[in-house]
């Protein structure tokens, strides 16, 4: 009883009946749920005819099945995220002419005419201390520039520059004229211009030729690179094909990049290339003599250090294609790159390629760090207008560089503590054509053909000749796609069947869980407060009904005793 202003009132519901009401209702909430609910088991948790060993055991055996029911979703949760893609092969095939037509890059073992430069005249006179000082300056840097593109490394000449800006410049002046490598062209049998359609490009083992390659603005960002480096010559505009989207609809058959019409070499390019034995160099070149070759994407910068063949010179040289094209399907571009393991083009975005590709990525990241290591990047590395050529005192390091970045992408890729090191990340695009190549070869008695081409012998004279053909071996090909594997949907219906299985769990079981932990309670709740509004109403003796609002029981206001 408390006594207010000389009245005594009685209070209704004290703090602890208050508690002891909240655990009785929580008690009877989950007695109503484990009664009623439809996952299995539950119900004999409860009930007084029970003995305690029947709930202890079907506890038991419920927590079991929970741990192996969240073992086994776990799983297939770890297989959606990580191999939600499979590669399989299209349906059906798709013809030769919907792709383009391989880039070929070819690069002479001859550099140089000998009148121009002879290196290994050079090479000897700098070498003897003695007729050092013969050698002109300009020799010297002709030397030193085709020092960075030789077979091999010439440590004892001691040349310590450490930055060769001018290398580029002294290598285009002296690489060999372009009319003394092609004898005659062709494409689809038709006689084409050599060189019109074999442009100039920089490339790590000095200036080559490529045909069919797009042009500079197409695969390079040259607001970004030095404005005296002249990578790719190509000027013809691609606006018709990108490698997303391929060829647009409509496209004129003469389009470029070209696409072949149909197999075999009718439809491919034929080259005679020639060499001039006066101008043959065996100390730079190595002791072969001839042509490196590499077929490549029209939007991809060539590298042929590491990846070419052969033509060797007096051989026929034929090269049959089989295109290999990868595919994404747009049910997968929601997804992550890391979990679909590919670029889009639009995705990924290099300092100094417009065009994205697995190679030109791995350039530009071997170009950052070479430059991070060394302080200057290779002659053929894309640089920016504040950046400097690496001299031939750097080639050691460089070629360290090369050594060290291949080791680290090992180890991103065998050891998970070093995945937040990978600052390449170069995956491969989402649609790649690739060029796998068949090559046949014989020997070419190129001197009977010079009637065929209407060509006097005397204007080969004391040249060597070779004969290149490339072409598609076939008219289709069966595209490979990269498809959703394991989706949302698959996804939630492995851990439905899981909980079904193991649970007898469904939808509406879930909805039975969120209603007895949120709408029930709060329901009960908004009850009992209404009932406690009503019993804390009080009724003084002869002056009518009165509400007590009872804020708090030290109240000063409220004084007396219970």
């Amino acid at each position: 009883m408390y006594e207010f202003r000389g009245k005594k009132h009685k209070l209704i519901m004290p703090p602890a009946a208050t508690s002891r009401n909240y655990l009785q209702e929580s008690k009877q909430l989950a007695e109503e749920f484990c009664n009623n609910t439809s996952i299995h088991g539950v119900k004999y948790f409860v009930g007084s005819k029970r003995a305690l060993i029947e709930k202890i055991w079907w506890i038991t055996v419920f927590l079991l099945s929970l741990y192996g029911c969240g073992r086994l979703i776990y799983t297939v949760y770890r297989k959606w995220e990580h191999e939600p893609v499979i590669v399989t092969f299209a349906q059906r095939p798709t013809p030769v002419f919907q792709i383009p037509f391989p880039a070929i890059t070819i690069c002479p073992e001859t550099r140089t005419k000998m009148e121009e430069f002879n290196f290994t005249k050079a090479y000897h006179l700098t070498l003897d201390p003695e007729t050092r000082n013969s050698v002109s300056a300009s020799d010297k840097r002709k030397l030193q520039a085709m020092l960075q593109i030789c077979e091999f490394e010439f440590n004892e000449l001691l040349l310590n520059e450490t930055y060769d800006d001018d290398c580029v410049k002294i290598l285009k002046n002296i690489s060999l004229p372009q009319k003394d490598i092609f004898v005659y062209c062709e494409w689809h049998q038709l006689n084409i211009n050599c060189t019109e359609d074999f442009t100039l490009v920089l490339t790590d083992v000095g200036y080559c030729y490529s045909y069919n390659l797009m042009a500079s603005g197409d695969i390079l960002r040259v607001d970004q690179l030095h404005p005296d480096s002249e990578y790719i010559a190509e000027t013809r505009s691609s606006d018709n094909w990108s490698l997303d989207n391929g060829y647009r609809p409509r496209t004129d058959i003469n389009t470029y990049p070209r696409r072949a019409l149909g197999a075999g070499i009718k439809a491919g390019v034929f080259a005679l290339l020639s060499a001039n034995e006066e101008d043959m160099d065996y100390l730079c070149s190595n002791s072969f003599q001839g042509f490196k070759v590499l077929l490549h994407m029209p939007n991809e910068y060539p590298q042929l250090l590491n990846q070419h063949f052969r033509v060797p010179l007096n051989q026929e040289v034929a090269v049959s294609v089989t295109p290999t094209m990868i595919e994404t399907s747009d049910s997968i571009k929601s997804y992550r790159p890391s979990r679909r393991q590919c670029f889009f083009s639009n995705e990924r975005y290099l300092k100094y390629f417009r065009a994205y590709t697995q190679s030109n990525c791995e350039l530009e990241c071997l170009t950052n760090f070479t430059l991070q290591q060394c302080g200057c990047v290779k002659l053929s590395m894309p640089r920016a207008p504040n950046v400097s050529i690496c001299g031939i005192g750097q080639q050691e390091c460089y070629n360290r560089a090369t050594s060290e970045l291949l080791e680290m992408e090992v180890k991103i890729q065998e050891e998970s503590q070093f995945k937040q090191m990978d600052e390449c990340n170069c995956l491969p695009s989402c649609r790649v054509v690739q060029y796998n190549t068949e090559i046949s070869q014989a020997t070419f008695d190129w001197q009977k053909l010079l009637s065929v081409f209407d060509l006097s012998e005397g204007m080969l004279n004391g040249f060597q000749v070779s004969h290149l053909q490339v072409f598609l071996k076939e008219g289709q090909f069966i595209p490979i796609q990269r498809n959703e594997l394991f989706g949302l949907t698959d996804f939630l219906a492995n851990c439905g069947g899981l909980l079904g299985l193991f649970m007898g769990v469904s939808i509406l079981s879930l909805v039975e869980i969120f209603y007895y932990c949120a709408i029930k309670p709060l329901v009960m709740w908004r009850k009992s407060k209404k009932e406690r509004n009503r019993a804390v109403h009080i009724q003084p003796n002869g002056y009518g009904t009165k509400q007590l609002n009872i804020l708090r029981y030290d109240n000063p206001a409220i004084s007396g005793k219970f």
